[in-house]
């Protein structure tokens, strides 16, 4: 059977605690783990940005930064990764502070076995994958969100274009096949005619001018796209005693 491989960066600057745990990690049977161990925090925070592992163990105390705080500049800078946080003399408060602030788990020096790292890693590195899946699966529903709140958009573009542009159309369609029609009924035609033309043009402008979209709640904390052309726009309704459009697509 092949073996399970992982990555580990080790972040503590105790070089003897370091690599006791390597040589606990070595013990897992089953595994094959490359290690990467940094014995300061600067060249650990560095490698840790780099995202280039599969799992982060992180020493609580690291000379004058605690392991939560490097975990939380981390964390700020990108690196979603678990992090399993090792410490030398355990507390409840420690522990809970460390999992409140996001660590996939917490380990006392002294009592680590192959065994408690094999569940403590294989716990961590599974959830981590779950997250991503979800996280994933939300980005893919958002962007479907988006896409259906756009193609309403066009829809109703295309139907605030469509009153004033069938009014024109059945009006022009009108004057240039009957000869019979009065002054006066003509100059009503062209006044709806220019009318529909300028609310037209006035949509159009309107589009011109926008430079960010409106955005409206959409699952917890995220906002999707709504431009909807009534709110966003200003797009007035045209009265149809203006404009008395022919029954036509644009028009429903």
């Amino acid at each position: 059977m092949e073996k399970r491989k992982f990555a580990i960066l080790v972040i503590d600057d105790d070089p003897a605690d370091a690599e006791n745990l390597r040589r606990l990690l070595d013990e897992i049977e089953g595994w094959k783990i490359k290690i990467l161990v940094c014995n300061d925090v600067p060249t650990g925070r560095a490698e840790a940005l780099r995202c280039q592992v599969d799992l982060i163990f992180l020493d609580y105390l690291l000379g004058a930064e605690t392991g939560l705080e490097v975990f939380r500049e981390i964390r700020k800078g990108g690196c979603a990764l678990p992090v399993i946080m090792l410490t030398g003399h355990g507390t409840e408060e420690v522990a809970v502070e460390a999992m409140k602030a996001g660590v996939s788990d917490y380990l006392v020096k002294g009592r680590i076995t192959p065994d408690s790292l094999r569940l403590v890693i294989s716990n961590a590195v599974q959830k981590y994958k779950m997250q991503q899946k979800i996280e994933k699966q939300r980005k893919d529903l958002l962007e479907a969100e988006n896409q259906r709140v756009m193609m309403e958009s066009v829809g109703a573009t295309c139907h605030h274009f469509g009153g004033p542009l069938t009014t024109m159309l059945n009006n022009l369609e009108m004057l240039s096949k009957n000869e019979n029609i009065a002054e006066s009924e003509k100059k009503n035609m062209l006044e709806q005619c220019l009318k529909a033309a300028e609310t037209m043009k006035m949509i159009l402008n309107k589009f011109q001018e926008v430079r960010e979209y409106r955005t409206r709640p959409f699952m917890e904390d995220l906002k999707i796209l709504d431009i909807g052309l009534d709110s966003i726009y200003g797009t007035p309704e045209i009265s149809k005693d203006d404009l008395k459009p022919i029954p036509g697509p644009g028009n429903r």
